[in-house]
């Protein structure tokens, strides 16, 4: 071959370039459009910098491979057609070699089709079908000692056992140090009933390490706690625990415990949609404001075997009103077929559009609930005593503005409700939560109790005081 002819076969360095360059851009602005498409009207510095770097990369690029195709045109050289070929086969090459790998690396886990932790999107109502029903015949599992529930979607059943046996409950359905108690046999001179989440239940801990053991033990043989607190609860579903099932216990004083997450809880319908790494195979109740009141708005509750006989997640009831819900994560489009892609768009997936309506309902919703059992407590002769108990994310400058929107409204409607961040940050975070998990240790436990013992027994004292001037 002369050298004229491998002049003439030679690619265009600069050309190559602007090639890749342009496909570089290509996928950029892609992902970048497709994660902030709800958005584009009120970019911040970090996304017009990725939006408007990935365009102006594109044209730039554009504008090269354009004036080298037109300066081809005089040229007798076919190298424009030599860089397109020398481009196009090693990005051909490289595109079915990274789906080969999706596909490869694609594993089934129980929330979803997954690559490399990632879940893909779209979800797949069949999964989930597949996935909670069998939860439901798995027994004993890890969530064993719950029964479903028609008003507070599940609750502890009656003496039931976790299959690792760190929960048990009572025959009540309280959670208790051993099987077979029966707390209705015993009468101490003050009753005290915890509600709440998973904080108030004492997950992750033996029962002797939850705060409301211990606070039982610092206060004394007079004083009896009572835990009602639910694993996954919302402040709604553990407000209804409280006016169902601890009322006819005529508790002298009510600790209703919450942290941040429980007041997004409060918006979810199904669980298993909106926190799917959960296991509940449960709705759950909503309540939505009506004339400022709550209102619960889907009951009765379907039980698990009927919602996931439902052929479509778009056909559950109520379902748009869970915020967990996005339509647009379930329907499936032509280029889904590629793992790689939906690795891709899951990888960078949309930003969520923010919802000032949905903030500003969070906050009166919940403050409302909570307002609403103060109330009630106090007009049946029970102390009512709110308390905030902070997760990691309070020490790690997660957003907590919620919160402070709830206590800020408790606080005009004359509640002081206690905040324990100050009583967990004291022992520091390391020692107060269990190492790489979000819930309270042993020491985390103990904190808390020995924080509220003196505020239980003072307002116990004041309680038995007004009752004898009665």
């Amino acid at each position: 071959m002369s050298g004229a002819q491998v002049g003439a076969n030679r690619p265009a360095v600069g050309l190559l370039a602007a090639l890749y360059g342009s496909e570089g851009a290509v996928l950029a602005l892609a992902l970048a459009v497709h994660k902030y498409s709800d958005r584009l009207s009120s970019l911040t510095a970090r996304r017009d910098a990725w939006l408007v770097g990935s365009a102006v990369a594109l044209l730039a690029c554009a504008a090269y491979i354009i004036r080298s195709a037109l300066q081809s045109r005089r040229s007798p050289r076919p190298w424009f057609v030599h860089t397109l070929v020398l481009n196009l086969l090693p990005v051909a090459t490289l595109l079915l070699a990274g789906e080969g790998a999706a596909r490869l690396l694609s594993r089934d886990t129980p929330l979803g089709l997954s690559i490399a932790g990632t879940v893909l999107f779209p979800r797949s109502w069949e999964q989930v079908r597949a996935k909670n029903g069998a939860l439901l015949k798995q027994v004993p599992s890890n969530i064993s000692y719950f029964v479903t529930d028609s008003l507070l979607g599940w609750t502890v059943g009656p003496d039931r056992r976790s299959l690792d046996g760190l929960y048990l409950s009572s025959r009540e359905g309280i959670r208790s140090g051993r099987p077979g108690v029966a707390y209705t046999d015993r009468r101490a001179r003050y009753r005290i009933a915890t509600v709440g989440d998973s904080y108030t239940f004492g997950l992750e801990v033996p029962f002797e390490s939850s705060w409301g053991y211990q606070m039982e033990k610092a206060l004394g043989r007079d004083f009896e706690v009572l835990n009602f607190g639910i694993d996954g609860y919302g402040v709604d579903q553990a407000y209804l625990r409280y006016a169902r099932d601890v009322r006819p216990w005529r508790p002298t004083l009510v600790i209703f415990a919450f942290i941040d997450h429980d007041l997004y809880r409060s918006l979810s319908v199904y669980s298993f949609i909106t926190f799917p790494e959960w296991g509940f195979p449960f709705a759950k109740p909503r309540f939505v404001l009506r004339n400022g009141e709550p209102q619960l708005l889907n009951l009765p509750l379907l039980g698990p075997e009927t919602l996931l006989a439902t052929p479509s997640v778009e056909r559950l009831p109520f379902v748009t009103y869970d915020p967990g819900y996005d339509p647009a994560e379930w329907q499936w489009r032509w280029y889904d077929a590629s793992r790689l892609v939906r690795f891709l768009f899951s990888r960078f997936p949309r930003w969520p559009l923010a919802n000032p309506a949905r903030e500003g309902e969070q906050a009166r919703l919940n403050s409302a609930l909570l307002l609403r059992f103060v109330r009630q407590a106090a007009a049946e002769g029970a102390v009512p005593l709110v308390v905030y108990f902070p997760s990691r994310g309070d020490f790690e400058g997660q957003d907590r503005s919620g919160k402070d929107r709830v206590l800020a409204a408790l606080g005009r409607a004359g509640v002081r409700p206690l905040n324990l961040t100050s009583c967990i940050g004291a022992v520091g975070e390391e020692r107060a939560f269990i190492p790489g998990r979000p819930h309270y240790s042993a020491a985390g436990n103990l904190a808390v109790a020995r924080c509220l013992s003196s505020v239980v027994e003072r307002e116990a004292r004041r309680w038995e005081a007004s009752e004898r001037r009665r």
